[in-house]
């Protein structure tokens, strides 16, 4: 197959500061919808009765199903660049149809395959944003990178407070349902307002698949990009032990000191912690990733994995509901996502030149959900394995995700340098 692919470092660009608002503001949807299935996780818990083994299968299915897609949309989409606006768009809108699929669902399985759907839709929008966003802005990738992040945390601290709000009112089908109109209707305004303004875009030449192939292979003969894989994933696998299951065990948490709370009350309770997680990150993050573009991206991605390593073990001594728990969650935010950008603009870094953004973002977020779909499977198995009788124990998430975190620290020092530190004077 030969079709067009970029051929030129020199970039066309169209408005690209309005471009790029459009697609920091979209993603900013994307997650305000898609994780705001998390708050509703507890009470979808208790409805389908799941257990921490059979919450494990729901995670990795999400994760698997997001990543296998990430990878081979990223891919098609250096080669079809030019649908890039229909891309977005209609990553938004897939997202939102399976959401409602999920909200209508009858069982625990009918409900695990549409919120993979749903995963693997809204997973489809990073390759195309963050691979546009990485070749119009290189001198300030990470920048970029943290801005786009942030966004998509501005819509996960208001998603936990309206689902909350909403729950008053409606059931959780009601909500996943009535969000559907919702993110139709932003959907049709991104791709109204990218057809208006231009997508920036290279001069292209044909490039066939094999070719593609071969210029991604390459990248794997010097031992960057094999361990940066490596630390990614176990970041990630330490990310998502403690993003999905920390809704649930807060749940726990208030059920040990309230009698049959509400789906009201639980969400309640459980959206300042979700939302205080990523909340901290929106200032904190691009300051970060600022600092490693001109600092260069090693030493500061194993600073950020050794804070949050420490702040993880800490929470394994800390689990009880309160201000002191609530603080440390805060602090465990502010770096989350630091790492997930760093190891994001290291990746495009790594493959500079070769005009593959798209398929590096659907690489890297391919190997995270690898690695990401097998965590809550075997903290789920580990939960009921090592629980006292009769309980379901969240609070192991803590110790797990600690020594995966060590493992990713440890592995980040094996790295070699990665980025540019003299950009910023370019």
């Amino acid at each position: 197959m030969t079709t067009a692919a970029p051929a030129a470092d020199v970039v066309v660009v169209t408005k690209p500061k309005r471009v790029a608002g459009v697609i920091v503001t979209g993603h900013g949807f994307q997650h305000m919808y898609a994780d705001g299935f998390l708050v509703l996780l507890p009470i979808i818990q208790d409805v389908f009765m799941m257990g921490p083994v059979a919450l494990g299968i729901l995670s990795a299915s999400r994760q698997a199903a997001g990543g296998i897609l990430s990878m081979g949309g990223g891919f098609m989409v250096d080669l079809f660049a030019g649908n890039r606006g229909l891309f977005l768009a209609g990553s938004l809108f897939s997202m939102g149809f399976a959401y409602l699929l999920a909200g209508i669902s009858p069982n625990a399985a009918i409900l695990i395959i549409a919120v993979s759907l749903g995963s693997a839709a809204g997973s489809f929008w990073h390759p195309v944003g963050l691979g546009i966003l990485s070749f119009t802005f290189p001198k300030d990738r990470a920048l970029l990178m943290s801005l786009h992040r942030s966004a998509g945390s501005l819509g996960e601290v208001i998603t936990p407070f309206i689902v909350a709000a909403a729950l008053l009112v409606t059931t959780w089908s009601g909500v996943l349902v009535g969000g559907f109109f919702v993110i139709a209707i932003v959907s049709a305004m991104i791709l109204f307002i990218l057809a208006r303004l231009g997508l920036p875009r290279r001069e292209t030449v044909s490039r066939t698949a094999g070719a593609q192939f071969r210029s991604i292979g390459g990248l794997f003969t010097s031992r960057a990009l094999p361990v940066l894989l490596i630390v990614s994933g176990l970041r990630g696998m330490a990310d998502r032990a403690i993003v999905f299951f920390l809704p649930v065990l807060i749940a726990q948490l208030l059920r040990e000191v309230e009698d049959d709370p509400s789906d009201a009350r639980i969400a309640a309770v459980v959206a300042p912690y979700l939302a205080l997680m990523v909340g901290t990150s929106i200032v904190v993050s691009p300051l970060i990733g600022a600092f490693s573009d001109r600092a260069g991206r090693k030493p500061v991605l194993v600073g950020v994995l050794l804070f949050s390593t420490v702040i993880t073990g800490i929470m394994i001594f800390t689990a009880e509901l309160g201000p002191l728990f609530l603080v440390l969650v805060g602090l465990l935010g502010i770096f989350r996502f630091a790492g997930a950008n760093l190891a994001q603009a290291a990746s495009l870094d790594v493959a500079e030149g070769r005009h593959i953004e798209g398929s590096m973002i659907g690489l890297l977020w391919g190997n995270n959900a690898f690695f990401g779909a097998f965590s809550p499977l075997l903290l789920g198995i580990i939960i009921a394995w090592f629980s006292p009788p009769g309980i379901d124990d969240y609070r192991l998430i803590f110790p797990y995700a600690a020594v995966v975190s060590l493992l990713a620290t440890v592995a980040a020092l094996f790295l070699p340098p990665i980025g540019n530190p003299r950009r910023a004077s370019a």
